[in-house]
């Protein structure tokens, strides 16, 4: 929905302090490289630069030349402060906000117009490339980062996907109507400097009846910070990005808000007086019931893919204790972010079972079947194990899209083994950690355990809401749906393929079904869809993988492998059941 009349004319606003030379760059690039019927205007938002910039760069004679118009603060309030003075003022049908120190690429303002042509209450952003700082110039082609998504904490982090829709933005290189503009009221005024609005205005979008969608076609060359000082920052600070964080997702949980007392960047901060350490949110709250928008579980659902499937909203926590030492595996670092972007892990007493940094669950999703999981991610932390190094593990952030091998780390329930690949984890007699091959811990009888299990807040807040609200849920699910038929051939192949889609339970047995990997499950939720094509059983969520034999000589022993139509992988269809040639049945609805 949401559709209108294409936009005719675009304002480009740019929030500059002391950029000099580079806003000159910048705008003489963007009026080059955008048609002059669609440009209605470029605003600089001169945010206290000292001296002010018309008089040093951006003078009467540039401001002609580069249909260029200067606003400015006489003291800085901030990026967040003067994006929205920019936005406020702009008059073409669609703004779009860029840095002052960024390139378009020749074509840049194609997707914009179409994409927001297509919807109004769309926030597009472009593909966000490197800029040679000497030429002005994008370096290399393609490629492009403009995926983030949030967590728990009020962070956000990059990650890839198969469609063009975007949970949370990065920050400040985005376009959108300026009908929407106006409707979702902007910016929070009560944020400054910078940082946290990026989250505000990316749940504003999504929970209030918008999206946001990456132009996979649009790249904008920005200057990154590099050790070259050229590139150091301009932007001196002003505000607080804590609290302004604060204010976008206490404004937004809802009942989720709760989970953030379990990071220190929240649960140490005081409130003094009536009012809470953020701020009044009135303000943020009249635009939620103005536009009567969604509650966070809704979010958390149309995102599927990033909280249930890549283990975001873990079905359980869980300690790994080794058994020969009887110690866990302990992450070293703190609740929340990172800060190097890399951790540790090591072996501790198991007597601290209410210390949160002791447990783990299954994170990043299965790149085949992008369902959940292929590694173990640090409750409450943006870590995944990753590999050995001396004594210890080393972890990294989450390659929650599953597509770094390195963090694929799994225990396998029936060996014990801790293992990723052919290499299995053990502890030496010194408490230390090794990796060494599978088949040598097997003769020497290492093992590792699960232990102290719990369903976390989190999962326990996301479950209720499905109780209580389901008809929130249904409403994503629809846009789920509307999603999946984008994809693979522009249909679902449930939506095409004769007779459809099914479940595969064991003979006799309704409550156990197949999972992704072939392995029968008692969750439902957990088991996968699958159709009968050619003689085989296929599975639904990726293309030409189908349900075989791992061990000709032992009975069900099923396993997903890559379609070949051989014996192991031809079924017979009868009634209602599907046999094998070595009369290996399975019921299906």
């Amino acid at each position: 929905g949401g559709g209108g009349d294409e936009p005719e004319q675009m304002s480009i606003v740019l929030p500059c302090l002391n950029e000099t030379r580079w806003v000159v760059k910048t705008v003489g690039r963007f009026c080059e490289r955008t048609p002059a019927h669609l440009l209605r205007e470029i605003i600089v938002v001169d945010d206290g630069s000292n001296p002010p910039l018309a008089e040093t760069h951006l003078n009467a004679e540039v401001q002609k030349r580069y249909n260029t118009k200067v606003l400015r603060h006489e003291s800085t309030i901030g990026l967040i402060g003067a994006k929205k003075t920019g936005g406020d003022a702009a008059t073409g049908d669609i703004s779009v906000f860029f840095d002052c120190h960024v390139a378009p690429v020749p074509g840049w303002h194609k997707a914009f117009i179409r994409l927001i042509g297509e919807n109004y209450r769309r926030l597009v952003v472009p593909q966000i490339t490197a800029l040679d700082i000497d030429t002005w110039m994008q370096q290399g082609s393609g490629g492009g980062m403009a995926k983030c998504y949030l967590t728990w904490d009020a962070d956000f982090k990059w990650f890839d996907s198969d469609d063009m829709y975007v949970a949370v933005i990065s920050g400040g290189l985005l376009g959108m109507s300026r009908r929407w503009w106006f409707e979702t009221g902007g910016y929070d005024e009560k944020m400054l400097g910078w940082g946290g609005e990026n989250l505000d205005q990316s749940l504003r979008m999504w929970l209030c009846g918008g999206e946001i969608v990456a132009a996979s076609d649009s790249y904008v060359a920005h200057m990154w910070r590099t050790g070259d000082r050229r590139t150091f920052a301009r932007y001196w600070h002003v505000g607080d990005s804590g609290k302004n964080r604060a204010r976008a997702v206490y404004a937004w949980y809802g009942d989720f808000a709760e989970k953030l007392l379990h990071y220190p960047s929240f649960s140490y901060r005081v409130s003094w007086g009536s009012e809470p350490w953020y701020g009044n949110l009135s303000n943020i709250l009249a635009v939620k019931e103005r536009l009567n928008c969604r509650p966070f579980e809704w979010f958390l659902r149309r995102f599927k893919g990033l909280y249930e499937d890549a283990g975001m909203i873990p079905q359980q926590i869980f300690m790994l204790r080794e058994e020969q030492s009887k110690k866990c595996l302990r992450y070293d670092g703190w609740a929340g972010t990172a800060g190097s972007g890399s951790g540790t892990a090591s072996l501790s007493s198991c007597d601290k079972d209410e210390d949160h940094r002791m447990y783990w669950h299954l994170g990043n999703k299965q790149r085949r079947t992008g369902r959940c999981c292929t590694g173990l991610r640090a409750w409450n932390t943006d870590q995944c194990l990753q590999g050995i190094d001396g004594k210890s593990f080393q972890t990294a952030v989450c390659d929650v899209s599953g597509g770094n091998p390195m963090q694929e780390w799994s225990l396998h329930a029936k060996s014990g083994a801790l293992r990723s690949g052919d290499r299995c984890a053990r502890a030496d007699e010194g408490g230390r950690l090794k990796v060494e091959p599978c088949s040598q811990l097997r003769a020497a009888g290492s093992r590792w355990t699960k232990v102290s299990a719990w369903v976390p807040l989190e999962t326990q807040l996301y479950n209720q809401a499905r109780r209580d609200r389901p008809d929130v849920f249904a409403s994503a699910e629809q846009q789920l749906k509307a999603v999946a038929k984008t994809k693979l051939g522009g249909g679902s192949i449930c939506d095409t393929i004769d007779g459809g889609c099914f479940r595969l339970y064991r003979h006799g047995n309704w409550d156990m079904c197949l999972d992704e990997s072939g392995v029968f499950a008692g969750d439902i939720d957990t088991c996968s869809l699958f159709y009968f094509y050619e003689k085989t059983l296929r599975i639904a969520q990726v293309e030409r993988y189908c349900l075989d034999r791992s061990n000709d000589n032992s009975a069900e022993t099923w396993t997903i492998f890559l379609c070949h139509g051989g014996e192991n992988q031809q079924f017979q269809r009868h009634a209602d059941v599907f046999c094998n040639s070595a009369a290996e049945c399975l019921s299906f609805n």
